[in-house]
């Protein structure tokens, strides 16, 4: 397969792509000829950006078993996240396992066929960092894809998709490449990409830094030849720089070039801080227990969560239940505790982040029996909440009258979509009208200390 089949994800396909006023398109081949599971690297677009360019940040697997590419685009339409993954050599299709809102997946075609997806509710900034990850895990036979950006000036990351590719144990065996395209034909603007903080997780779980590529342009390319010879590319304090178009000239390097970053070297722990857990309820329903949590969306995003039950709070021997899954966007489940006798148990709950760190250990205890689930020396308020499904307004009553009241409602993931506060109130009538359908978490703090998931239809 040809680099070229990297950039025809392309919706838009005019005559001007045919013409020869492109910018040339540029390439940083990172050397790591090795398998991994994880890809890390950071991106920034230069003012001003171009229509029609796409800045690729990750490219793997050229003509192999799980070829793909992500990074950003400057489309008509908006700033561009894009995800993409060519068909399997058995030809049974990619199908998304998980999306976030706002990301939408399609078939393309061209060079190839395949699944992409693209979100262009987040949007990106020029002169703005943003990390993009991918990660790839074993699931049934299958192989999982998840794709996760960390935008540096919000704090903030999201997982944007996670794809089912039906093929067993593929990894990332080939170098790791990222490229600058102009995808119309307008080579007459300048368009310039910075990359950093970029690394591959190895078969021993080692982590390989980015720190040494070959940049090179794509020649010959008819389509760019009014301006095959307007590129450069090198390396900064930090980062590496690839322009094509307009004016520039290769002053710093040449196609075929070998840069060296050495000061890409650390772990991605220094630059993104392990995930945590920033709540955890447990409602009891008979011989099961509902977990519900959510996780701090400013620390590296869960990959994968862990319940372990004891007879004891030291929590030693061996564990009387043990449950976990590799499943990133997974924020609730049932627990069947339906073999252990009555008794009181204690739970240890966490997660495992993209990176694989483990998050700090959140403790909750429960009797059953009683049937009572509560925190360690937290002291509930019974409530109830109806109607569930809802098409617009969700009641909870409290069994008693609430000196005070802080009400959080948020969606699947953990992030905060409104609050509210009540002051002397027995119930709260909680309005969704401006909520997408889908599901959502109602927070209650103070007194009552509570967790209800509601469906909004």
């Amino acid at each position: 397969m040809k680099k070229v089949a990297f950039i025809l994800f392309l919706s838009l396909i005019t005559p001007f792509y045919f013409s020869q006023d492109r910018a040339p398109s540029c390439w940083l081949d990172y050397l790591n000829n090795f398998p991994g599971d994880i890809l890390i690297n950071t991106i920034s677009v230069d003012d001003p950006s171009p229509l029609y360019a796409y800045y690729c940040a990750l490219s793997w697997n050229e003509g192999e078993e799980g070829g793909g590419y992500c990074g950003i685009q400057d489309h008509p339409d908006g700033h561009n996240f894009i995800y993409s993954i060519w068909d399997p050599s058995n030809h049974q299709p990619i199908t998304a396992a998980y999306t976030l809102s706002g990301t939408n997946v399609e078939l393309f075609g061209g060079e190839g066929t395949g699944l992409k997806s693209w979100n262009f509710n987040l949007g990106w900034d020029v002169n703005q960092w943003y990390s993009l990850v991918t990660r790839s895990w074993d699931d049934n036979g299958h192989t999982m894809f998840g794709f996760w950006i960390y935008k540096h000036t919000e704090n903030q990351w999201y997982h944007l998709v996670t794809m089912d590719y039906p093929m067993p144990n593929v990894r990332f065996n080939s170098r790791t490449g990222s490229f600058i395209e102009d995808w119309l034909g307008n080579g007459a603007n300048a368009r310039a990409v910075k990359h950093k903080y970029g690394w591959k997780r190895n078969s021993s779980l080692s982590w390989i830094p980015f720190s040494q590529a070959k940049f090179n342009r794509s020649i010959p390319d008819d389509g760019a030849a009014n301006y095959i010879n307007n590129y450069d590319g090198g390396t900064g304090t930090d980062y590496y720089f690839m322009k094509a178009g307009g004016t520039t000239t290769p002053v710093n390097n040449a196609s075929g070039a070998t840069l060296n970053l050495n000061s890409n070297t650390a772990s991605p722990d220094l630059y993104f801080p392990k995930g945590e857990v920033s709540d955890l309820t447990l409602v009891n329903s008979g011989n099961n227990l509902n977990f519900i949590w959510s996780i701090n969306t400013s620390k590296a995003p869960q990959f994968s969560y862990h319940t372990e039950v004891y007879n004891n709070p030291q929590f030693t021997g061996a564990p009387l239940i043990q449950k976990s899954e590799n499943i990133p966007h997974k924020r609730d489940y049932v627990l069947d505790v339906s073999s252990l006798p009555d008794n009181s148990y204690y739970i240890k709950f966490y997660i495992t982040d993209i990176f694989g760190n483990q998050s700090s250990i959140i403790s909750r205890n429960f009797t059953k029996g009683i049937l009572k689930v509560s925190d360690i020396n937290q002291n509930n308020t019974e409530a109830k909440y109806f109607p569930n499904p809802t098409d617009r307004y969700v009641n909870i009553e409290f069994g008693k009258s609430q000196r005070e009241i802080e009400l959080e409602i948020l969606d699947i993931s953990g992030k905060l979509l409104k609050k509210e506060s009540y002051l002397k109130i027995s119930k709260i009538t909680v309005d969704l009208a401006k909520f997408k359908p889908g599901f959502y978490l109602l927070k209650t703090k103070g007194q009552s200390n509570q967790v209800f998931k509601v469906i909004k239809k």
